[in-house]
């Protein structure tokens, strides 16, 4: 397995760029990090299905990945898919696309009271990711930190009993959604014990907690109690707060968010960071949230750099510190040579 190589340009190494933020030191460059994952699977030659199932796989994407983008932080799933799959969701593995999940497993909430919080040991493909995890961590070393998605109950539990049902549910069957959410946040919270033992970050994102598809209310009484729950489990188990990733239109909820015990907040890129800053940056760390597709994965060195400078100048001198970082996963189809062009932004820009 190949070695980590920090960037020939940073006179830092992410780890010290980052606890440099955390002091309030001097940095070398604004923290870049663009949100990969499949991506990362066209450096190595490898399918997203084959990367999917192989922690050799994952760990040396992500390897090649830093070794040639330099960016702050390296992360693995197992993501909702990992953990709706181990709870016995059918997850479809395209062999060179994003999975998605076919058919609704949970099918009457009858169903509940046969099913356990999963087993992170045995179930699914949770044992792949603690292996990945395992080998990651070897190969960071003292160079950067590393981060293990959990995802988010809600976008879990959606996947579990269908979407458009669980946006009727929480009206009209809401009493079942929470057991649904509680069976779904043990899983969690079970999967970060087992994570813990490497040393890592947990992160979250939870696409469906949106405030495009749920409103503020719902957001309160269906999300935050659930993110509180696994944010102390975090907490407490790895001695890191996590982070928290929303897609979408988050205005309404900014508040609550600012509210939950976080490390930073990613914003996606249809929001104003600058606003975020003005409202709650003296709360929270923000990161984002340059448009991934219509501008690293469409664009040009030009336009790439001129929006990655909007972000910096809206959000760079956030009180709670600012990640330059694209508003949502980049897309699998991006060029390798548009990334490059991002993080060029970060080391010229700050």
């Amino acid at each position: 397995m190949k070695k980590l190589v920090p960037h020939l340009k940073d006179e830092m190494t992410p780890k010290e760029r980052i606890a440099a933020m955390d002091a309030g030191n001097d940095l070398d460059r604004i923290p870049c990090i663009p949100l990969l994952g499949e991506p990362s699977t066209r450096l190595i030659g490898t399918t997203v299905s084959q990367y999917w199932h192989s922690p050799q796989l994952m760990v040396e994407a992500e390897i090649a990945a830093f070794n040639r983008f330099g960016h702050d932080s390296l992360g693995l799933g197992p993501d909702a898919y990992g953990i709706a799959e181990a709870m016995g969701a059918n997850v479809i593995f395209p062999e060179d696309n994003i999975p998605f999940v076919k058919d609704v497993f949970i099918t009457d909430y009858s169903m509940l009271a046969s099913l356990e919080p999963l087993n992170p040991y045995k179930d699914g493909r949770i044992p792949l990711f603690l292996q990945a995890c395992e080998m990651l961590r070897e190969a960071a070393g003292d160079i950067i930190g590393i981060g293990c998605s959990v995802a988010g109950p809600f976008t879990i539990a959606a996947y579990l009993r269908g979407v458009e049902n669980i946006l009727k549910d929480v009206h009209k069957n809401p009493e079942q959604v929470h057991r649904l959410l509680y069976l779904v946040t043990e899983s969690c919270k079970n999967c970060i014990d087992a994570l813990s033992v490497y040393d890592i970050g947990i992160s979250m994102a939870d696409p469906l907690a949106s405030g495009t598809v749920i409103g503020p209310n719902i957001f309160k009484e269906f999300v935050s109690p659930y993110f509180r729950e696994i944010i102390k489990t975090a907490i407490e188990k790895t001695g890191k707060k996590p982070s928290l990733h929303l897609c979408g239109n988050t205005y309404k909820i900014w508040q609550e968010i600012a509210s939950l015990n976080i490390s930073l907040f990613s914003l996606d890129n249809v929001v104003d960071i600058g606003r975020a800053r003005d409202e709650i940056g003296d709360k929270v760390r923000l990161m984002g949230n340059v448009d991934p597709s219509n501008v690293i994965m469409r664009g040009n060195k030009t336009t790439i750099l001129a929006a990655a400078a909007e972000c910096i100048k809206k959000a760079g001198d956030n009180p709670k510190g600012f990640i330059l970082s694209s508003g949502c996963q980049i897309p699998i189809k991006t060029p390798m040579h548009n990334i490059d062009y991002f993080m060029e932004a970060a080391r010229t820009l700050s």
